[in-house]
C-alpha cells in the first residue's frame, strides 16, 4: 500500500482552499475597487466610455475590417449589416461610439492633468474602455489579418521577409487586403514568433486568431498600465495623468484594443527597459531593449538614451570616482545583452535576419501623415509638376537626412540627468513619426506613453489632445483612409481644433503637478 501524505502535509489542488481564499480576496477587491471608481466622480464618464465602446464594437460586426465571409453578421444571418443601409446603420453606431470615447475621456482630462484624477479611476478606465472589444472585429484597420497570415507563413516554412502572404495560400491569407498579398513584412522575429503561436493555437481558424490575438494585446495593454505606472513613481510625474493620457486615450482604445497593432508590445518592451535603467538594472534593461527591437525597429531609437540615465545614476552615487567611464561600461553591457537577446529571438523564430531589408517595404505607403509625403503632394499641387514619384522619392530622403540630424541632436541635447533624457526619448519619438517616410495613427502611441513622463506644459499637451482626435478621425472603421477626401479631412481638422479650444479654456491655467505633489 502506498504511503500517504506525510502528517501536516498539504496537497495542492485545485480545491485547495487557501487558493479559493486567495482567489476570492483578489476578486472581491478589484470588485471593490471598481465599484469605488464607477460611483465616484469619474462614475459618468466610465459609464460613458463602457457605452461607447460597445457601440464601437457592434458596429464593427458591419463596418469594421470584415472577415471575407461576413463575419458573425453573416453566421447568424444579418449580412444585410455589412452593406447597403445596415453599413450606414453600422458606421453610425462606430461613429457614435468614437464621439462617446472621446467625451468620456475628456470628462477626465481636466482632473487627470491638475493632479486630481486616482490612479486607479485611470485604470479602470483604461479596462473598461478596453475590454468591451473582446469580441470584436478588427477596427480601423486590416493590419490584424496580415499579422495571422505571416504567422501561418512562418509555420508553413515560407519566408515572410522574401515574399508576400500570397506566398502560402489558404484561409489566413485569403483575409489580407489584396494590397499586401504580395508583400513582405517589416516586423521582428518575436513578432513572427508570436503570430506563429496565435495561427496554432487558433487551430488554423481566422476568426479564433483574431480572438487570441486580442487576449494577448489586452494583456499587453494591462501589461504597458502597470509598468508607465511604476515609470511615473519613479520619476516624480502624476501617474493617473500618465495612464490617461497613453493608456486610456481613444487613440489607445480604438488603434490597440480595436485595431491589434503590434505597437503594444515593443512599448511595453521599452518602456520597461527605461524603468529598468532608472532602477540601475542594466542588464535587464538590455534584455528589454533586445526584446522590444525583435519586435519592431522602432525601439532602437530609446536605446541611446539609457546612456544619459546611466550615466545619471552613476554621479549621484558618491563612491564612484569616473562616473563617464562606468556610465559607459554600463550602457556597453546592456548593449551586448540586447544584442544576444535579439540574436536568440532570431534564431528562436528561424527566420533569419531578412527582415532589415524587409524593412523598406513600408515606403509603399503613401498618406498624408507622414511630412515628407505631405510636402511632396503640397510641392506637386502648387507647381503642377509631372513625375510625383521622382518628387516622393526627393522628399524622403531629405526627410531621412533631416531625421538622423534631429534624432542625433535630441540626443545629445537632452544628456543633463533622467528627466532630460525621458524628455528626449518622447522627443526622438515625435520626430520620428513626423519625418519617416511612413506613419500611420497608432505610430503616436509611443509618443503618449512618453509624454507626461517628460512633464510637458498646457499648450504642449493642447495641441496633444487636439491631434489625437484628428488622428482618429484620420481612419475609417474598415481601415480606409479619410485623408484623401477633402469633405472628411475638413471635418477631422474643425473636430480637432474645437477640441484643442475646449480644453485651452478648460485646462489653461492648469499646471503639471510637481514631484512633490505627485508623490
Amino acid at each position: 500500500m502506498a504511503p500517504g501524505p506525510a502528517p501536516g502535509a498539504v496537497t495542492p489542488t485545485s480545491s485547495d482552499p487557501s487558493a479559493r481564499s486567495r482567489a476570492a480576496v483578489v476578486a472581491g477587491s478589484l470588485t471593490s475597487s471598481a465599484r469605488s471608481a464607477l460611483s465616484g466622480p469619474s462614475g459618468p464618464a466610465l459609464y460613458c466610455g463602457m457605452l461607447g465602446s460597445a457601440l464601437l464594437t457592434l458596429g464593427g460586426f458591419g463596418a469594421g475590417a470584415l472577415p471575407v465571409d461576413g463575419g458573425p453578421a453573416a453566421a447568424v444571418g444579418l449580412l444585410g449589416f455589412t452593406f447597403g443601409h445596415g453599413e450606414v446603420l453600422a458606421l453610425t453606431l462606430c461613429w457614435i461610439g468614437v464621439a462617446l470615447l472621446f467625451t468620456a475621456w475628456l470628462a477626465l482630462g481636466p482632473r487627470a492633468v491638475s493632479g486630481r484624477l486616482p490612479t486607479r479611476d485611470a485604470v479602470w478606465a483604461t479596462a473598461l474602455w478596453s475590454l468591451p472589444s473582446l469580441p470584436a472585429m478588427p477596427m480601423f484597420s486590416r493590419d490584424a489579418w496580415s499579422y495571422l497570415a505571416q504567422g501561418a507563413m512562418t509555420a508553413a516554412g515560407v519566408d515572410p521577409y522574401a515574399v508576400g502572404p500570397e506566398a502560402n495560400p489558404g484561409p489566413f491569407t485569403d483575409e489580407v487586403s489584396p494590397d499586401w498579398r504580395s508583400t513582405a513584412t517589416p516586423y521582428g522575429p518575436l513578432h513572427l514568433l508570436l503570430m506563429r503561436i496565435v495561427v496554432a493555437v487558433s487551430g488554423g481558424h481566422p476568426a479564433v486568431g483574431i480572438v487570441v490575438l486580442r487576449v494577448a494585446v489586452l494583456v499587453a495593454l494591462a501589461a504597458l498600465t502597470v509598468v508607465l505606472v511604476t515609470a511615473a513613481r519613479r520619476t516624480g510625474v502624476d501617474a493617473g495623468a500618465a495612464v490617461w493620457l497613453a493608456c486610456a486615450s481613444p487613440l489607445s482604445v480604438i488603434h490597440l484594443a480595436g485595431g491589434l497593432h503590434n505597437e503594444i508590445f515593443p512599448l511595453v518592451a521599452c518602456l520597461g527597459a527605461v524603468v529598468l535603467a532608472l532602477d540601475g538594472r542594466r542588464a535587464w534593461a538590455g534584455a528589454a531593449i533586445g526584446i522590444a527591437v525583435a519586435f519592431k525597429a522602432t525601439a532602437v531609437i530609446v536605446a541611446p538614451f539609457l546612456l544619459w540615465i546611466a550615466l545619471t545614476r552613476r554621479r549621484e552615487d558618491p563612491s564612484v570616482t569616473r562616473p563617464v567611464v562606468r556610465a559607459l561600461g554600463d550602457t556597453a553591457l546592456a548593449a551586448a545583452i540586447a544584442v544576444a537577446v535579439l540574436g536568440l529571438a532570431t534564431f528562436a523564430s528561424g527566420t533569419g535576419i531578412g527582415w532589415f531589408d524587409a524593412i523598406a517595404v513600408s515606403d509603399r505607403v503613401i498618406n498624408y501623415l507622414s511630412a515628407p509625403t505631405a510636402a511632396a503632394h503640397l510641392f506637386h499641387a502648387v507647381t503642377d509638376s509631372p513625375g510625383f514619384e521622382d518628387v516622393l522619392a526627393v522628399s524622403r530622403q531629405v526627410g531621412r537626412v533631416v531625421l538622423a540630424v534631429v534624432l542625433v541632436a535630441v540626443w545629445w541635447r537632452h544628456r543633463r540627468d533622467r528627466m532630460t533624457a525621458l524628455r528626449g526619448i518622447m522627443l526622438a519619438l515625435l520626430a520620428f513619426v513626423v519625418l519617416n517616410s511612413l506613419a500611420w495613427p497608432w505610430y503616436y502611441v509611443w509618443v503618449a506613453a512618453f509624454w507626461m513622463l517628460a512633464r510637458p506644459g498646457p499648450r504642449a499637451t493642447t495641441a496633444a489632445v487636439g491631434m489625437t482626435v484628428f488622428l482618429v478621425m484620420a481612419i475609417g472603421p474598415n481601415g480606409s483612409t479619410s485623408l484623401y477626401s477633402p469633405v472628411l479631412s475638413g471635418i477631422a481638422v474643425l473636430a480637432s481644433l474645437a477640441v484643442a479650444w475646449w480644453w485651452w479654456r478648460a485646462t489653461g491655467r492648469v499646471r503639471t503637478p510637481s514631484p512633490e505633489r505627485a508623490g
